[in-house]
């Protein structure tokens, strides 16, 4: 299977997740035609998306989202709240109306499937109506035999991490978490103070530390790869991101640990390195 980001970042966020029989986007908040630019350049299209998962409804996660059902009839699931906030946040009745048909609920901690993928939300920490995260699972060749499946989650837009959060994203085998800012720059930067109160918040975005901090509870030796997602372009840079969360690492399991998992950047305009797991 093939785990990739398209875009992320506050100015649009889509993951893709790729087996040979099922295609999903975790979010969609670029443009229909961007996204289908990025799907061409991994010789997809839009018309093998099997569905599209909404995080929540912030304009950076679902900008994309009315194209896709209107043009292609891509079903979106999401939890009930974030789907009752959907036509609120694009400003745009779609949503209580036409789109509905195309909408699927899904709760917290209850599994459900796509194609040959398993899914299953997680709440997250985050000011939105009622935010999930996702973790996946899918058994390669249909086989249900735990030395042949793999297992992966996404997670962006989260101010803190607790136990429940590291409990869900245990013995992963790849996994897309947020790294939004680093704490210096932020606090030093131009935002207005009540941006970076928000951005700082519980219920903000996890820094570059807590992301390194997450990791380092939850490693094991499945974890081979990890994007980091969600970066801001003014508060933070590549070089810090990935700087700050290996050192995290290292200083609870040294060098060795640290070097045996494969760290990259999701970019903001751009595809990510592309995960074959």
């Amino acid at each position: 299977m093939e785990f990739v980001s398209l875009a992320s970042g506050s100015s649009g966020n889509a993951t893709l997740l790729r087996t040979e029989k099922t295609s999903i986007l975790v979010d969609c908040g670029i443009s229909a035609r961007r996204a289908g630019e990025e799907l061409s350049a991994l010789g997809l299209s839009l018309n093998d998306i099997s569905a599209v998962l909404i995080t929540h409804e912030h304009k950076d996660h679902i900008s994309g989202v009315k194209r896709l059902m209107q043009a292609y009839g891509i079903p979106v699931y999401a939890t009930g709240g974030t789907l009752r906030s959907l036509a609120h946040a694009a400003r745009d009745e779609y949503f209580n109306f036409a789109g509905r048909e195309l909408m699927e609920e899904v709760c917290v901690e209850r599994e459900f499937s796509i194609g040959d993928i398993s899914v299953t939300p997680f709440r997250i920490y985050h000011d939105a109506a009622d935010p999930c995260a996702y973790r996946f699972e899918i058994f390669q060749d249909g086989n249900e035999d735990l030395r042949k499946h793999v297992e992966l989650a996404v997670m962006t837009d989260c101010g803190h991490f607790d136990d429940y959060i590291a409990d869900n994203l245990l013995l992963l085998d790849a996994m897309l978490i947020e790294a939004n800012h680093d704490r210096g720059m932020l606090a030093n930067g131009s935002y207005p103070m009540v941006l970076k109160r928000r951005i700082m918040s519980a219920n903000g975005h996890m820094n570059n530390n807590a992301s390194g901090q997450l990791l380092s509870e939850i490693i094991s030796p499945r974890l081979k790869s990890v994007l980091l997602g969600h970066l801001s372009r003014e508060n933070n840079t590549h070089e810090l991101a990935l700087g700050t969360v290996r050192s995290e690492l290292k200083a609870v399991f040294g060098e060795q640990v640290s070097a045996a998992i494969d760290v990259n950047v999701a970019p903001q305009n751009t595809l990510s390195k592309v995960i074959i797991l």
